[in-house]
């Protein structure tokens, strides 16, 4: 039996042949109450193991929800000649990210007049499956596209499109499932720009945001659990709080950050965060009890501590204006892209526990970022993918390629040693990073 984990999935027997705890032991020293207790601890806080390995980045933002990729044996550096181009594909106009899962890796585009979910193998480029729904182009104020990125569990891939349309599809197949229309089911508004947070799969539901605080569905069939009130969404993907009891998340409405428990729906605190056009679009950060909020159109950044009934200001500044990128923790600092991505952005290093900015490259023209080990892998708006060391030394490259053509404002994605980038028209490239 495989029992879930918010890291992946660790065997029932695995755990009792290796702590030799039984529901059948004849050891009555040991009361069977404290016996399950000890399980479920162990099953709480031990490191858990993919079902699908460890190196797959099977939700936004990584395993870990942090933006950081375990780089194995990868040096960080590309070799002088140019990073090796493993192969070419085209998905599509949009801005989603990337997930891998069993050999495949799984973006979404727009193509025509639909939505369309691509798998593609992940050593050949070639697609292993597509699934295409009717979808406009929606693109006011952008190119448009879907703006979500998908979610593997297990043998699904959970999708959310701008019209909160929700699919779970077979992940070897790509064959629907079940669809839950989630504003005709529930009767709540979209958000000014659509739809744009990821799934996030906690046990046996899965939470989407929208509404005031979220909705919850029963990951197997798409039944709704709980919803909240009918007010617009923000656009940051929900994030569960560490060692929460019971379990919850923060999730980003137009007009605040919210705390709920995961089985109830139930508010537990609020932060108001107004931001031009209701647009809370960066995850936020949760480290030590300490919550790290950031937003464009000139918002800024702030710290919470939330280790009281209701959070208490630890500082508020204008340093880091994260539009849509949320910033990647590292060592107790914050790498992120400040600023309006249209007029050009900046790339900066703030200290989590200050606010103070330790440095910042403004003519980098960033488009997106990731960490691998302990680099930085910087996508600029024109295509050139940058690593360099993630210090509050300063920036310093240690090596660079074009990877693409064309405007880039998507996060690249590093897994089982290569790299996925991607251009807002769809253009999407593999980059072999083994030695």
């Amino acid at each position: 039996m495989l029992y879930a984990g918010e890291k992946g999935f660790i065997r029932k027997d695995f755990l009792h042949h290796n702590f030799r705890i039984s529901s059948h032991t004849n050891d009555d020293r040991v009361p069977m109450s404290f016996r399950h207790q000890l399980l479920s601890l162990l099953l709480a806080t031990l490191p858990l193991v993919s079902l699908a390995g460890a190196e797959e980045w099977y939700r936004w933002r990584g395993p870990n929800l942090d933006g950081i990729a375990d780089g194995g044996s990868w040096s960080g550096v590309f070799p002088d000649g140019g990073a090796k181009v493993l192969w070419r594909s085209s998905v599509g106009i949009g801005f989603s990210s990337f997930v891998t899962g069993k050999g495949l890796v799984i973006t979404m585009g727009h193509v025509g007049d639909n939505s369309v979910v691509t798998a593609f193998d992940q050593k050949t480029g070639e697609a292993a499956w597509t699934f295409q729904f009717a979808a406009p182009l929606d693109d006011r104020d952008f190119e448009g596209g879907p703006t979500s990125t998908p979610t593997i569990d297990s043998d699904h891939v959970y999708v959310l499109s701008r019209m909160g349309e929700v699919f779970c599809l077979d992940l070897k197949s790509g064959e629907l499932i079940w669809k839950v229309s989630l504003p005709d089911e529930t009767g709540i508004r979209l958000p000014g720009w659509g739809c744009s947070a990821a799934p996030l799969v906690i046990g046996n539901k899965l939470l989407i945001n929208l509404g005031e605080a979220g909705i919850a569905m029963q990951k197997s069939d798409g039944q709704l659990l709980w919803k909240s009130k009918d007010r617009e969404c923000g656009y940051a993907t929900p994030v569960p709080i560490p060692n929460s009891n019971p379990a919850a998340i923060v999730i980003a409405s137009g007009k605040s950050y919210k705390a709920v428990e995961v089985e109830s729906g139930e508010e537990l605190w609020s932060i108001r965060w107004l931001t031009s056009f209701n647009c809370n679009a960066a995850d936020p950060i949760i480290k030590d009890k300490k919550l790290f909020l950031s937003s464009g159109y000139n918002r800024g950044a702030g710290l919470f501590s939330i280790d009281t009934a209701e959070p208490e200001t630890v500082w508020k500044n204008k340093e880091m204006k994260n539009q849509i990128h949320g910033s990647i923790l590292f060592k107790g600092k914050l790498y992120g892209i400040d600023g309006d991505m249209e007029t050009g952005a900046s790339l900066r290093c703030m200290d989590f526990e200050t606010g103070e900015i330790d440095w910042s490259e403004d003519d980098l023209r960033p488009g997106g970022i990731a960490m691998v080990g302990d680099d930085l892998i910087v996508l600029t708006e024109d295509g050139m993918l940058i690593t360099a060391p993630a210090t509050s030394e300063g920036w310093s490259p240690t090596s660079e390629t074009k990877a693409l053509e064309g405007k880039c404002w998507t996060a690249p994605v590093f897994s089982d040693q290569k790299i996925y980038c991607r251009t807002v028209h769809g253009e999407v490239v593999c980059i072999d990073c083994r030695e």
